[in-house]
């Protein structure tokens, strides 16, 4: 397969996972998109957005302390 093919696939892809998670795409002046988070409202390129959705899906990790205080 065509590895252009490919990655438009991959985009594709990572653009209806950014967009399940309640991310919403914002076109650029240089009409590159960039995507703005649910959370903090701040702008990310989509790799970089992909990575922080996909680290947050997959952390154990707590938001709050256990055994509150």
């Amino acid at each position: 397969m065509n590895r252009g093919f490919e990655r438009c696939l991959e985009e594709a892809a990572e653009r209806r996972e950014l967009e399940a998670a309640g991310w919403e795409p914002v076109v650029g002046r240089e009409g590159k998109t960039v995507w703005r988070s649910p959370g903090s409202g701040y702008l990310y390129p989509q790799g970089v957005a992909v990575a922080i959705v996909r680290e947050g899906a997959e952390t154990d990790v707590p938001l709050e302390p256990e055994g509150g205080v």
